[in-house]
């Protein structure tokens, strides 16, 4: 199969919407309107816990994985990695460490003070881009499929005999906390004033997750039927469920460091996802309507800067178009919160628009 699965694109956009126009949608009806707790309790994360928000970032690395073997497998020459390959490649890599840097890493104060030069998810995604590029080399399929469990096991026995499982004694921390003094001012704010998010060490993690989409991609791009890769799809998703869910009473599900049995049922509710709408879409074909969250799949990374680093330029445009509805139907300023976020939200639909547009043009 070299044809491009639907269902990537689909399910892609499906986690793009959901975090620059849901999210930010909910948060507005919540201050209007004071949502229930149990539902503003879905968008949010915490420690140890499981919530709908905490999926969003791990199927983002996941369907970056699932694309490698679309994206890279075209650059091989006579299946060898040569020049271009790793031009490729690296050039990736580095464009989404320094767009990382620019979102949430401080990179445009120009300050050393402020920096933090790993923080961010599409950090994270270069980290298992670079470790899937180097994967797919591999010519042994057991190794392959070894590799992504070797690095979640070598990552969860850090964690379990390098610290405990708290915010700030967890293993993943204290490495991170050990690097950054080695390469950051003394003074420097984000050693003053740590997260629990962690990056050095969780990229074997991160590694584990895009190599986990990867694979799922491979099962879908192998030999058989269809419904016979859906099954096999969804028996790879029940059972990293069952990993997840198996281990959860000796490992804490904790999504800021990645334990292993927050990762396993996460990649496992991935797979499922995809599985599902492999199903529906590119078996059943059932794709009416459904243009919209394509185009968000096809341009997620446009869509999450858009969304994220250039969020309060489409605020500040979506105010000034809508400035009049208050006098013309005296909305107050809670319900214009919501009207604004509506009126973002198409105005990153139509960047995304001339976005693939743009890129259709410069493909003839």
């Amino acid at each position: 199969m070299k044809e491009r699965l639907y269902s990537l694109d689909l399910l892609r956009g499906l986690d793009m919407i959901v975090l620059v126009v849901a999210g930010p949608l909910v948060r507005a009806m919540n201050s209007a309107w004071q949502l229930p707790p149990s539902v503003m309790g879905q968008f949010k994360h915490g420690w140890e816990c499981f919530t709908f928000w905490d999926i969003i970032m791990p199927l983002f690395v996941f369907m970056c994985g699932a694309a490698v073997p679309f994206s890279l497998s075209r650059r091989l020459e006579n299946g060898r990695a040569g020049l271009a390959f790793w031009r490729h490649v690296l050039w990736r890599v580095a464009m989404l460490w320094v767009l990382g840097m620019v979102v949430q890493g401080n990179l445009l104060t120009l300050d050393p003070v402020k920096f933090n030069p790993y923080s961010n998810t599409l950090q994270s995604i270069a980290a298992g881009y670079l470790a899937a590029a180097c994967v797919m080399l591999i010519p042994s399929k057991a190794i392959r499929i070894a590799v992504p469990i070797a690095c979640a096991v070598v990552y969860t026995l850090l964690l379990a005999f390098g610290g405990d499982y708290t915010e700030f004694g967890n293993f993943a921390f204290k490495s991170d906390i050990a690097i950054l003094k080695a390469i950051l001012p003394a003074n420097s704010e984000y050693l003053a004033h740590p997260n629990h998010y962690t990056w050095f060490s969780t990229s074997l993690m991160f590694a584990a997750m895009t190599l986990a989409g990867y694979h799922a991609t491979e099962i879908l791009r192998g030999e058989g039927e269809k419904r016979t890769k859906a099954i096999r799809l969804f028996v790879y998703g029940g059972v990293l469920e069952a990993v997840g869910w198996a281990v959860s009473p000796w490992i804490p599900v904790i999504k800021p460091i990645y334990t292993l049995s927050f990762t396993a049922q996460a990649m496992g509710w991935c797979v499922i996802a995809l599985a599902v709408l492999y199903v529906l879409t590119d078996m059943l074909m059932l794709r009416k309507g459904l243009g919209v969250v394509v185009l968000f799949g096809q341009c997620a990374l446009t869509a999450y800067l858009v969304g994220g680093f250039f969020r309060s330029v489409l605020v500040r445009l979506a105010e000034i178009l809508t400035q009049g509805i208050p006098h013309v139907f005296g909305c107050e300023k809670a319900t214009m919160s919501i009207i604004v976020a509506c009126v973002v939200a198409v105005e990153i639909a139509l960047v995304l628009a001339v976005r693939r547009r743009l890129r259709e043009l410069n493909r003839r």
